[in-house]
């Protein structure tokens, strides 16, 4: 990969002009924005490898610029976010951002998320399918399909399906998932996988008995239910 160029949109110039050397200095090339409006014109003309959002922006909030990249674009996202509030965080999954840091963070945790989402998008993907049950995942596309009905999934949400569907009915440790699907250890009161499991049952539906295909054990983390079948409703 050539000098991966990353758009930063914040209008804390002080933080933005931190970052930018930092990712300077680390082999990116780094772009800014100090508000909404001109980050989505910027993120939508020209070709990002990743694009680190901040949530709270005049003229346009990180929230609408988030929906204006999804509707076109499928550009990684770190949101940044000063209310570590659950609603903001879920928000945010739910229109398509990767991860997320909660601002003040410490900027090498920002190089950490980085390298992580790069890594995980720099085109060497497996292009193969998985299929368990009723259930497929085409890894190439992002896309899971259950009997005729097809599921776009986040790059997040596409490797915790991943990790799951290559063992089947066996718990996969929060710990474990986390460092596979989002390439990173997990943090104290870290909500990210929580919430990328959520959206992912949200998506694949539930069964007659509306049971998820993804269960938790308390304490423990998630597995999924080899014999598991959509309900009619799904």
């Amino acid at each position: 990969m050539d000098r991966p160029k990353i758009l930063l949109i914040d209008d804390d110039v002080q933080l933005v002009a931190l970052l930018r050397e930092l990712l300077e200095s680390r082999g990116y090339d780094a772009d800014v924005a100090y508000d909404g409006e001109t980050g989505a014109e910027k993120a939508l003309r020209d070709r990002y490898h990743l694009i680190i959002l901040d949530l709270m922006m005049p003229l346009k909030d990180g929230f609408a610029v988030l929906r204006e990249i999804r509707a076109k674009l499928d550009t990684p996202v770190i949101i940044l976010t000063a209310r570590d509030e659950k609603k903001d965080l879920i928000t945010g999954f739910e229109l398509g951002a990767d991860d997320y840091l909660s601002k003040p963070f410490d900027p090498p945790e920002l190089l950490l998320r980085v390298r992580a989402i790069l890594r995980r998008t720099d085109g060497s993907t497996d292009q193969t399918t998985l299929v368990v049950g009723p259930l497929q995942f085409d890894m190439s596309r992002q896309l899971a399909t259950i009997r005729d009905r097809q599921i776009s999934l986040t790059g997040a949400e596409g490797r915790v399906l991943e990790a799951l569907m290559r063992s089947p009915g066996k718990v996969q440790s929060r710990t474990y998932l986390t460092e596979f699907a989002l390439d990173r250890p997990i943090a104290a009161y870290d909500r990210a996988l929580d919430t990328h499991i959520s959206h992912l049952r949200r998506k694949l539906g539930r069964d007659k008995k509306h049971q998820p295909p993804i269960r938790s054990v308390r304490g423990t983390g998630y597995y999924l239910v080899p014999d598991w079948e959509p309900g009619e409703t799904t």
